[in-house]
């Protein structure tokens, strides 16, 4: 797997997990577990309709966003997002819902100012959110703006020291920027602290890289 679309897999499950996201997609308590198990899933069309105030706990916000997240999957970018703005309008506060709002906008119609802010929203909302500064890297990285990505990219791997998807893709930074050596003690610590990951075996091919720009 490239380390491409190893960086577009992990955004997804640091986005699926909502690491250090607040309660409203966290794991349900029993009562609401069985709520979800006992309730007949939403539908898109019943996720646009609701216009009724709901608790930021209520199961139905937490199965809307699911609903959001497999509409956008599936290229249904209007439905998504119109979906995932009501739930941001409900609770703004919610990296996550933020996070995937600005992945939406990006992905399918392309609104990089609306992106842009939606990521700095989760932000706001939880500082060193990794979805979000991972999103933020990899969107100014794709724009050749490595000065900026390599910011969020060290961001993230300060406030995030047990995720080396940021390493390795600070290290990709400073290479292509022709900083090689100062990636190759980032890589090697990736390759040396998490033995047997994706993250590691991209370290060591990266590392051969830094090996040839050696004077």
């Amino acid at each position: 797997m490239s380390l491409f679309f190893r960086s577009l897999a992990a955004f997804a499950i640091l986005l699926a997990l909502g690491l250090a996201a607040p309660a409203i997609l966290s794991a349900p308590t029993k009562g609401a577990a069985a709520a979800i198990a006992t309730k007949a899933a939403p539908s898109a069309e019943s996720c646009l309709a609701s216009s009724e105030p709901v608790p930021a706990a209520s199961p139905d916000l937490a199965a809307c966003h699911h609903v959001a997240l497999e509409l956008a999957a599936a290229r249904d970018f209007d439905r998504a997002i119109a979906i995932e703005t009501r739930l941001f309008e409900r609770e703004p506060g919610n990296p996550e819902v933020s996070t995937a709002l600005a992945r939406m906008q990006e992905t399918g119609p392309k609104d990089v100012v609306q992106a842009l802010r939606m990521y700095h929203e989760a932000l706001y909302a939880s500082p060193g959110y990794p979805a979000a500064l991972l999103g933020l890297g990899t969107h100014w990285k794709g724009r050749g703006e490595n000065l900026i990505a390599e910011r969020y990219f060290a961001r993230g791997m300060r406030e995030n020291p047990d995720q080396p998807l940021f390493k390795v893709r600070l290290a990709e930074v400073l290479i292509d920027s022709g900083r090689a050596q100062e990636a190759a003690p980032i890589l090697q610590s990736v390759a040396d602290r998490f033995p047997g990951t994706g993250e590691a075996d991209d370290a060591r091919r990266l590392l051969s890289r830094t090996s040839l720009a050696r004077p």
